[in-house]
């Protein structure tokens, strides 16, 4: 079996493991953000249902996804060193921006349940975890890059 490697110099990551990647940090964090609404819909207001789902919901997928997805990679051959923690860290604060984005659109909507306020703010959120990870993981020196 042809064993793959990661480095941030090459950033050789198959195209189907960065997709699996991103898929797993969408719904780890969508799945949390909902719970999180769903536990905290009765206390308090939308806005911050929001930014609380937001915010956890985008650290447990960047821990989900530096944890648990590298052991698996590493079990089938693909070798990858994980996103830096400061990157997760940049998006729990970019994740405000889209917690917020949830709470203006929900307000356009009008009345949502906790759970749907909390998953769309967990999904938004680990919208920008995956543009940083994206971000941090292209090579410039390739001319694809630039």
């Amino acid at each position: 079996m042809a064993r793959f490697r990661f480095s941030r110099s090459t950033c050789f990551l198959p195209l189907s493991a960065r997709r699996a990647s991103l898929l797993v940090v969408l719904v780890v964090a969508t799945v949390v953000g909902a719970l999180l609404g769903l536990a905290l819909g009765g206390w308090l207001e939308a806005g911050p249902i929001a930014v609380i789902a937001g915010f956890l919901g985008t650290l447990a997928a960047g821990i989900v996804r530096n944890t648990l997805l590298v052991k698996a990679w590493g079990a089938i051959g693909v070798e990858d060193v994980g996103t830096p923690f400061t990157i997760v860290i940049y998006a729990a604060l970019a994740s405000f921006a889209g917690s917020l984005t949830a709470d203006l659109i929900m307000l356009f909507i009008g009345a949502m349940p906790a759970v749907a306020i909390g998953g769309l703010a967990g999904l938004l959120s680990a919208v920008l975890l995956g543009l940083l990870m994206m971000a941090y993981r292209m090579n410039p020196d390739r001319p694809a890059n630039r």
